[in-house]
């Protein structure tokens, strides 16, 4: 049986009075992919949207399906019986603003997705929100308590199977470092004793990572010895030995980073710390909003240091015996690191809310193993797997480039794993919540179809295929199918005739809504696509401005219908032109918007007209894109197009518009004002319609170009893009990246004063050349190990982007990258 959650809004029909005076509803199934999983008996909350009024939403009535769904008016629709209905706060009803107050219902989809009608609870949350609607007043009583106390009741329903998941991994390294750290031990260690560290340090989870640092000895056993002993045992204050222990050359080990030293001196003195790793940083300082005074300046040490005595002043031992209660016999601070854990897990990335339109599924083809040897496991635990264990977390990797030589050196092979590289990259990266699997068998069955409701995760507890998305089955059978993909994982959403052929082989319609193909897209008209609902909230979730900002851009474009987005590197003018472009028009519809960039041999003929040679050798008169496309927007006249210029004043402007550089203007638009051009044939005229919008981006720090001709700069508006480190938005972004908090200052104060060198650099650089935001925007659903990540983007990135500004200041260059 299934439990759902189906939503009404009081803009649309009055929802109160039609629960008030029915026993039985009926209601839309709006989301398809669930017509074929409603059942009768199945148990539905009725939830009320705001409706425009903030803070009245929430769950007013449960119900019961009492039939199964029918078509009515070309409506997809069940009945339900009303078994009780609440529709005011004081008769027990349950407020949304409320709800989303409690860790363990936060996560719910209808706050990720709120537009939807239709939403699936999994038992467990059915279980919580039906706890409830049951007892109104346990959710006053939760409301009441601190930030710590929500969290510690919320894993305290977990926290038995969760340590039921863990304990034998937790006793087994308790032991291992109960031996380990003894001074006997470590005076006469042999290597294969600090190998035995890969097996009980979760930072070497990455194979790759494992196999450089413990596959063979970097020093000799002495120097091990020395370092080891001096981390566990020295005389120094612990933030210095743990300072030492990573940087200095008579104790540092290869690759012994910041988070391997936490989880040695976590694991060596557990009853005295906590670890220190991202995973312990996001919990405590996002989540938990729990402030260890960070300073300028603090090395890795003295942030251990204060990290540990943040968790003191705020009483969480304490507070996690009180609430939980101690689960195993393992020393205390073993516990709430796993209670980190859990938080890490489940609220560690605030998921961005998604209109309804935007939640396309993908359908995705995989294999279950050679000789489907992994299909047993996939039916009997609800999800799908994919090998390669010993690549470890998969997220961990910045990119399908990385995954092939990491597969290169652990299978020591001389060629190129591509393919094995795409698919761990997509299964980790690609797939989302909501796309659908097609389970396969060899090359001509099908033997399983379900639904992704998971994101990936690395399950270190199992002995296998730990890499895991948690699926919905729909179909389990076996059905003859023609010849399949043979690579292990591919996504056939392109597909789509052969999409549908495979969905109609196991009796399920197909869900595809976009053409994506030339060789299908005539199969639906452009104008029957249905398009996506573009919004400023949407747009403001996206770009680090403020609407003040943005309504100021909108207005701009609609007066002056040309303008140029300028700012120097890494400010994501391409990514803003075209979000203003999708608010502008109110859809998000790329049908209306041609992209292009100019260049020093970008010409007119290029850009308007001209004569190119064909196959047969001969010139023939060819338009150019901006006629094309002025064609396109002059044929459909009740819609806005745009055309986003990248690069702009690369090109030689006055060349590429020609005659153009007049029509271009507001008040130059329409038929009235339409001219033959350089190249016409006979009485043939142009003009650029007034429903087609101009919006280029120009780089203030490419010093390589010449400025942009006075011509064309009267035409345009020029607005101003800059860096929005300090803005709340890239906060939240970086947050809901799994950034911690502490790293998040660290990051911001430290481009701050690069960008302050750069400011105050008048002669050479100035405002134009400071370093944008867009640098530290990480494209991955989560950021695993965010020095890495950082050390990357500095080394790879900022620091040559430095070294030409000050190419003839070697020092300086050095001095600024060393405050990073």
């Amino acid at each position: 049986m299934g439990n759902w959650i189906f939503q009404g809004n009081p803009k649309q029909f009055d929802v109160d009075t039609y629960i008030e005076k029915n026993e039985i509803v009926d209601w839309n199934i709006r989301q398809k992919q669930f017509l074929d999983e409603v059942q009768v008996g199945d148990k539905v909350f009725i939830w009320r949207s705001d409706g425009g009024n903030k803070n009245t939403g929430g769950v007013i009535a449960f119900c019961e399906i009492v039939s199964e769904p029918y078509k009515d008016d070309e409506n997809d629709k069940v009945d339900l019986r009303i078994l009780e209905k609440r529709l005011a706060p004081e008769t027990g009803m349950l407020l949304r603003h409320e709800l989303k107050e409690l860790p363990e219902i936060t996560n719910l989809m209808i706050f990720r997705m709120p537009q939807n009608t239709n939403y699936r609870l999994t038992d467990e949350e059915f279980d919580r929100l039906y706890q409830l609607w049951e007892s109104p007043e346990k959710l006053a009583e939760k409301l009441n308590m601190s930030i710590v106390e929500k969290y510690l009741h919320s894993f305290k329903d977990h926290a038995e199977n969760w340590f039921e998941n863990n304990s034998d991994y937790l006793q087994e390294s308790y032991q291992f470092f109960s031996y380990f750290k003894q001074k006997d031990h470590l005076y006469t260690m042999e290597w294969e004793d600090v190998q035995e560290l890969g097996e009980h340090i979760n930072a070497f989870r990455m194979a790759l990572a494992k196999k450089r640092a413990l596959g063979n000895p970097n020093a000799s056993i002495e120097h091990y010895r020395n370092s080891f002993n001096y981390l566990i045992h020295g005389t120094d204050p612990l933030k210095r030995r743990v300072d030492q222990f990573v940087h200095h050359e008579d104790y540092k080990l290869f690759g012994f980073g910041y988070s391997v030293v936490s989880e040695l001196i976590g694991n060596i003195f557990p009853e005295e710390f906590c670890f220190y790793n991202q995973r312990d940083r996001v919990a405590a300082e996002n989540i938990l909003e729990l402030t260890p005074g960070y300073a300028r300046g603090d090395t890795f040490g003295e942030k251990f240091i204060k990290f540990q005595g943040c968790l003191k002043e705020n009483g969480i031992v304490e507070k996690y015996l009180e609430v939980v209660g101690k689960q195993t016999t393992l020393p205390i601070f073993y516990e709430i690191d796993q209670f980190f854990s859990y938080l890490f897990e489940n609220f560690g990335k605030k998921e961005t809310v998604i209109a309804e339109e935007e939640t396309i599924p993908q359908y995705w083809l995989l294999a279950a193993g050679e000789g489907n040897f992994m299909w047993e496991d996939f039916k009997e635990n609800e999800h799908i797997a994919i090998g390669w264990d010993e690549l470890g977390d998969i997220k961990a990797y910045g990119s399908k480039r990385e995954i092939m030589e990491a597969l290169k050196e652990l299978y020591e092979v001389d060629y190129n794993p591509s393919n094995d590289a795409l698919a761990n990259y997509q299964f980790a990266n690609e797939i989302s919540i909501g796309d659908y699997v097609l389970i396969k068998r060899g090359t001509h069955k099908l033997i399983g179809y379900g639904k992704i409701v998971s994101e990936y995760k690395f399950d270190l507890a199992r002995e296998s295929f730990k890499s895991l998305r948690k699926v919905e089955w729909i179909s389990l059978g076996e059905w003859d199918v023609e010849t399949l993909h043979s690579k292990t994982l591919t996504n056939i959403t392109p597909y789509d005739e052969y999409l549908e052929r495979l969905l109609a082989s196991i009796g399920k319609e197909g869900k595809t809504v976009y053409p994506t193909s030339e060789d299908n897209s005539s199969s639906v008209k452009e104008s029957e696509m249905e398009t996506i609902p573009y919004t400023h909230e949407q747009l403001l979730s996206e770009v680090f401005m403020t609407q003040d900002k943005v309504e100021d851009i909108l207005e701009t474009l609609d007066y002056k219908k040309n303008i140029i987005l300028q700012g120097p590197p890494g400010v994501g003018k391409t990514f803003v032109a075209q979000r203003l472009a999708y608010l502008h028009m109110g859809t998000k519809d790329d049908s209306k918007v041609e992209m292009l960039q100019f260049h020093q041999s970008y010409s007119y003929e290029d850009f308007i007209r001209g004569y190119k040679p064909n196959k047969q050798g001969h010139f023939t008169l060819k338009d150019g894109i901006f006629y094309s496309f002025c064609k396109k927007a002059i044929e459909d006249p009740d819609n806005n197009y745009y055309m986003i210029i990248d690069e702009i004043n690369r090109g030689n402007l006055s060349k590429i518009f020609g005659e153009l550089m007049m029509l271009i203007e507001a008040d130059k638009r329409g038929n009235r004002f339409a001219v033959k051009l350089a190249y016409s044939e006979g009485e043939e005229t142009f003009y650029i319609p007034k429903n087609l919008y101009l919006i280029g981006t120009m780089n203030t720090a490419d010093r390589s170009l010449a400025l942009v001709d006075y011509a064309l700069r009267r035409r345009f508006s020029f607005i101003n893009l800059e860096p929005a480190f300090h803005t709340g938005q890239f906060h939240d972004y970086l947050i809901n990246k799994g950034i911690s908090q502490g790293f998040i200052d660290k990051l911001i104060a430290g481009i701050t004063d690069i960008n302050q060198a750069i400011t105050n650099d008048t002669i050479n650089l100035g405002k134009g050349y400071e370093i944008g935001h867009s640098y530290f925007c990480p494209t991955t659903a989560q950021v695993d190990d965010e020095q890495k990540w950082y050390e990357r983007i500095i080394r790879l990135e900022i620091a040559p982007l430095l070294k030409e500004y000050w190419f003839d200041q070697e020092d300086k260059v050095d001095e600024l990258l060393d405050r990073l």
